[in-house]
């Protein structure tokens, strides 16, 4: 009987997925139907798991806790901003290994579905800028989630006490991982969650995200161990001291307002320093796939000014535009020529006409390089042979007689704009290039620019670099006072992913305790002070030009000074576990 109903189930989701992929073939803009599309797929394969694969007498349950594992690991993100939830969200999960480990039998389908349900739920607007890397992103990225989690099995074997430990650093490892290396996608990183919640995290300018991090695994492992580890193996005197409900729920409290306080505390008497200055965003609000690089440039130029000059006034220090104003439907604007490229012209007539304002904006820029530079970003021209680069640039203009100050974007997006480990992956090429992708990617720098402007410095951070805190901080220890945002987050369409990369920037006002300014092409553009509160916004999909007063803050945080210094411990310390483990094993 439970079979029949499991295969009606699995079939009917099927059938859901099926017409989710019709729609989306018929529609220019599928706004939440990938969502549908890919928890019905998915829903429909883990049936047929279950039917055909699983012989396991507890599946039913232990899929039942996987998925209410990934249901509360999702709505921790914004925008559900669940996001105490998280201290239980992995609960569930070390309870199914539990009773998988007592009865010997696998405990790879839940965990990779409670993985793939949070993947799922929180990333899946994806798909709408790109299908086929959506589809990738989640797939894979649940993939490398169950890294740490069975390295943490793996290493508990011979010593149960290590697994809570291990569980932590690893994670930790994991995420540090995910911040570096070319196949960087970070936006699951637990720290990320508190972003719905600022005023719970202003110890963020001691840790970093990292510190949400732990402070949410130390909770799972805790709630855990006194309410659900059957076996207390390794934890004697750990239960012999919490051995009554009252003393559990004691510590657990303790665990989640000790740092709740802190960070109240924090937020009730911190202020800003340095000096204020008033700042104009403009959002032109262009849909990007269909609108944003067909309409005639001279348009948006037109466009552009008309909104800046509706807001900005004899006090405004910057206006600000967004991420690649120019320099895609009419060809991308010279690196060494940009005050000369006609564009760019009609801008520096609109600083002198308008009380001198420098103006800070994204450009798509191009290089040109001789036959004897070697880039690993470099193409060629196959009918003049010439050698260039192509970069998502930021300027600041203000004295055409002035050399234009130019900012590449450096921490790019996977696929889209880099082809990650190029060189050990040759027969991806005709792929990449198929789906849209860069195989040659965007040229990037090493130096970490800050543009200046009547003694105000800014960091000109282009889009996907705003979730990087231990990126962004070069740009703080560089002198930077205020954090200038240029993106363009209409791809996702109308979904929660302009919504999180809005959130993720109260993180690194935190952080750095600067002020974050967010000109979006379309999306949310808004003025984020110090303590990570939102003060002006734009709503989604409208044209709009908004000003603020901002403090360029001269403060040096904990975070600025030493990053992510707490990764670096759970490195250390996981290197230690996995030598010790190995030996334990052999000697």
């Amino acid at each position: 009987m439970m079979k029949r109903l499991n295969l009606i189930t699995g079939v009917l989701s099927a059938i859901v997925a099926a017409w989710a992929a019709i729609k989306m073939s018929q529609q220019q803009f599928w706004l939440h139907l990938p969502l549908v599309l890919f928890l019905g797929a998915w829903i429909s394969f883990m049936l047929l798991i279950d039917n055909f694969w699983i012989k396991n007498p507890q599946t039913k349950k232990h899929f039942f806790l996987s998925a209410l594992s990934g249901i509360l690991l999702s709505v921790g993100f914004p925008p559900y901003d669940l996001t105490p939830l998280l201290f239980v969200g992995f609960v569930p999960l070390f309870y199914i290994q539990q009773e998988c480990n007592q009865n010997k039998t696998s405990s790879f389908w839940y965990i990779y579905n409670a993985f793939v349900l949070w993947n799922i739920y929180v990333t899946y607007w994806v798909a709408n800028a790109a299908l086929i890397p959506g589809i990738v992103a989640i797939w894979l990225n649940s993939l490398f989630m169950l890294v740490p989690w069975y390295l943490s099995e793996f290493v508990s074997r011979k010593t149960p006490i290590l697994k809570g430990v291990a569980f932590i650093c690893f994670w930790c490892s994991f995420e540090f991982l995910h911040l570096h290396w070319e196949i960087s996608w970070p936006w699951l990183n637990l720290g990320n969650a508190w972003s719905a919640l600022p005023s719970w995290i202003q110890w963020y300018e001691y840790t970093g995200t990292f510190g949400g991090t732990i402070w949410i695994l130390i909770l799972n492992v805790v709630i855990f161990n006194l309410f659900f580890n059957k076996f207390q193996i390794g934890f004697s005197s750990f239960y012999k001291i919490f051995n009554s409900p009252t003393k559990k729920f004691l510590l657990v409290s303790l665990l989640i307002f000790i740092p709740l306080c802190i960070s109240l505390l924090r937020y009730s008497n911190y202020l800003p320093t340095g000096k204020y200055g008033e700042v104009c965003v403009v959002q032109p609000n262009y849909e990007p796939h269909y609108e944003k690089f067909t309409v005639p440039e001279m348009d948006q130029i037109t466009r552009l000014g008309r909104l800046a000059e509706t807001a900005c006034n004899e006090n405004t220090k910057f206006i600000v535009f967004p991420e690649t104003c120019f320099g895609d439907s009419g060809g991308p604007i010279r690196s060494d020529k940009v005050s000369s490229d006609n564009r760019i012209i009609l801008f520096y007539d609109f600083v002198e006409s308008h009380f001198n304002i420098p103006i800070v904006m994204g450009l798509t820029t191009v290089t040109f390089l001789n036959e004897l530079s070697e880039s690993k970003f470099k193409r060629t021209n196959p009918r003049t042979k010439q050698s260039y680069e192509i970069a998502n640039s930021s300027v600041i203009l203000k004295d055409r007689m002035e050399t234009v100050k130019v900012y590449n974007k450096s921490k790019l997006v996977p696929g889209a704009e880099i082809f990650p480990y190029r060189d050990y992956l040759p027969f991806l090429l005709p792929l990449v290039n198929k789906l849209g992708g860069s195989t040659a990617g965007l040229a990037t720098q090493s130096v970490r620019n800050v543009f200046e402007s009547q003694g105000y410095k800014i960091a000109p951070i282009i889009c996907y670099e705003s979730i990087y805190g231990d990126y962004m901080r070069g740009f703080a220890n560089n002198g930077a006072g205020a954090i200038f945002v240029m993106t363009n987050d209409g791809w996702w369409d109308d979904t929660p992913g302009y919504k999180q990369h809005m959130a993720y920037s109260k993180l690194r006002a935190i952080e750095l305790r600067k002020p974050v300014v967010r000109s979006a092409n379309t999306g949310i553009s808004c003025f984020i002070n110090s303590k990570g509160e939102v003060t002006k916004q734009t709503e989604y999909g409208v044209m709009a030009s908004i000003t603020d007063s901002v403090s360029f803050s001269d403060e040096t945080t904990f975070y600025t000074k030493y990053g992510d210094f707490i990764a670096y411990i759970a490195l250390i310390i996981s290197a230690l576990i996995i030598f010790f483990s190995i030996g334990k094993r052999f000697f």
